[in-house]
Parts: structure tokens; C-alpha cells; sequence
């Protein structure tokens, strides 16, 4: 009994974590995709964080347009996290 809560409360943890920053980039990418004003605190915060956890998929597939750019290869993050995420939670149950 123990175990299975404890294996459980470890899937519930990663599941969060993984949204959180799914969250946080898919967030960014919007406030991106209509040129949000990034002098703005706010706006500042979630784009960084957004691009702190996109970094090793930047330049994945380059693009001429930078908001094409940002779509794709962030987009291509935030599916990766979602999966990873969800592959890890289903281990530790």
C-alpha cells in the first residue's frame, strides 16, 4: 500500500513539473506570436524561463521568419517535455 502511494505521489510530482514548463512555454510562445511587449516584467519573465527550457531545441529546424522560428522549434520543446513527462510518470508508477 505504501509503495503504491508513494510510486503514485512521484508520477503526480513529474506530471507537474513537466506541465509547469509546458505551461511556461506554451505561454511564451503566444506572448511571442502577437509580439507581447518584452520590455514588460511579466512578459520578461515567462519568455526567459520559456527560453531557458527550449534551449537545446533552438535552431533545431532553423527558419527565415523568427515568429516561424519560435513555432516550430519550441513547439517541437514543448511536445518533447509533455512526452518525456509523461513517459517518466508512467515508469514510476
Amino acid at each position: 500500500m505504501v509503495r503504491t502511494v508513494t510510486r503514485y505521489s512521484a508520477a503526480t510530482v513529474v506530471l507537474v513539473i513537466t506541465g509547469v514548463i509546458a505551461a511556461f512555454i506554451a505561454v511564451a510562445i503566444v506572448l511571442l506570436l502577437v509580439d507581447a511587449n518584452t520590455e514588460n516584467m511579466i512578459v520578461n519573465a515567462i519568455v526567459t524561463v520559456g527560453d531557458f527550457f527550449t534551449t537545446p531545441f533552438q535552431d533545431m529546424f532553423p527558419q527565415a521568419d523568427e515568429e516561424r522560428d519560435v513555432l516550430i522549434n519550441w513547439g517541437i520543446a514543448l511536445l518533447a517535455y509533455l512526452a518525456v513527462g509523461g513517459l517518466v510518470a508512467r515508469v514510476a508508477r
